[in-house]
Order: C-alpha cells, then structure tokens, then sequence
C-alpha cells in the first residue's frame, strides 16, 4: 500500500473470489442494496439479516441460486435451510423459493432429506421451493424497483430477494496477469500458476477441476 517492493522466492496468493455484477440482468452494484447477495462478510451480511427480521409472517423469500462453479457450493442451500428454520419458528406462514439454473446440487439428497422432515418439503406447505432449472429456475431478469424476480415460466414477487451471482477470481488476480477466462489455471499437483511460475494460487481462486471452492478445500492445498 505504500509502494514498498519486497521480493520472493515463492509467492501464495488466495486471492479469493469477486461477483459479476453484469451477470444478472437488471442487478447491479446499487442494486445490491436492495436485493442483497451477502456472499461476502460484513455489511451484506447485516443487511440480509435486517431485511429477513423486517419480513411480516407470511413474507416470500426468492433466493437466486448461482451457476457452478461458485464458493461454498452447499451454501444456498444451507442458507435456505437456516431461513426456514428461523421462519418456523418465528414467522411460519413464510416461504423460501429458491430459483436454481442448475439441476442438481451439492449434497442434494441429504438437503431433500432434511427439507422434507423438518419443513414439509414436496407438499403444499413446503417452506422450501426449490426450482431448478428442468422446471423454470432460469432468471431472465430481475427489478430491484418492484422487488421482482421474472424466472422462464413466472414472475416472482418477493419481501426479500437474495442475489447469489454467478462469480469469478478477485480482481487481484487479474491484476497480476494469473488469469484465463474467470478463473485461475494451476498445476494440480502444486497449484503452481501455469501463467506465472513461482506462483502458487490456493482456494477459491484457483481452476481446481473437479475440487470444490470451499473452505475445507483451500486449507487442504495450503497444507500440500
């Protein structure tokens, strides 16, 4: 931050991840206020929370589940899972309806498992919606304005809208020159950059195949 040069003879980077504000038609980085992500710590945090304690009983919350690949890839659904839990006991004429362009999750089965014992999943009652999208879960476009969401089959309406954009590498990384397309290409077996030798790039960060971007992941390349 000062200017001060230091030189290296190894340099590990987890540059960590950005969103791509572009990506959903109609959100943005002022839009963002009022549909939080909160996929990064601190103030979006705060906020998603005061507009879920804000929600009357009977509020509907839209979630948009991103595209792989993305950090934490259970991370909607357990974040689904705890508004529902929060709602069940507080609010429960609520509902949560996630909107997926995927059709498949990490760990579904258990999540289905668990939705249908604790919160009726599969029945009318459900206070889990999940669409995935075979079904219409595919978001065309959003408007922050009216707090809607148009997905390929409905227009949804919500108290709360939770924007999980798709995402790339922070921008560091691009900075630096370690990146193609929008993540990091490494050495599997190092996690050497291939772009840039003596750079070794952990984390979500990092084009890991078939490795999930999660925190157990990133602590496991850091301790190889």
């Amino acid at each position: 931050a000062d200017g001060t040069r230091l030189g290296y003879d190894r340099l590990v980077v987890a540059p960590g991840i950005d969103l791509k504000y572009d990506s959903v038609p109609g959100w943005s980085r002022e839009a963002e206020e009022a549909m939080p992500h909160a996929w990064k710590p601190g103030r979006q945090t705060q906020l998603l929370k005061a507009r879920l304690d804000a929600v009357p009983d009977g509020g509907l919350i839209v979630m948009l589940a991103p595209p792989n690949p993305y950090r934490c890839p259970p991370g909607p659904y357990e974040r689904a899972s705890l508004i529902a839990h929060y709602f069940k006991k507080h609010k429960p004429k609520s509902k949560v309806i996630i909107l997926d362009p995927k059709d498949a999750f990490s760990k579904q089965g258990l999540f289905i498992e668990a939705w249908t014992k604790f919160y009726g999943y599969g029945t009318p009652e459900s206070m889990i919606e999940w669409i995935p999208a075979a079904k219409g879960g595919k978001v065309k476009k959003v408007d922050a304005d009216a707090m809607s969401v148009e997905a390929e089959f409905d227009t949804f309406k919500g108290a709360v809208i939770n924007v999980i954009p798709p995402q790339k590498a922070a921008q560091i990384a691009f900075d630096a020159g370690l990146v193609e397309g929008n993540w990091v290409p490494v050495q599997k077996n190092t996690f050497e950059s291939k772009k840039m030798p003596g750079v070794h790039v952990l984390g979500d960060a990092s084009d890991a195949a078939t490795m999930p971007k999660s925190g157990y992941s990133a602590n496991s390349q850091a301790k190889v």
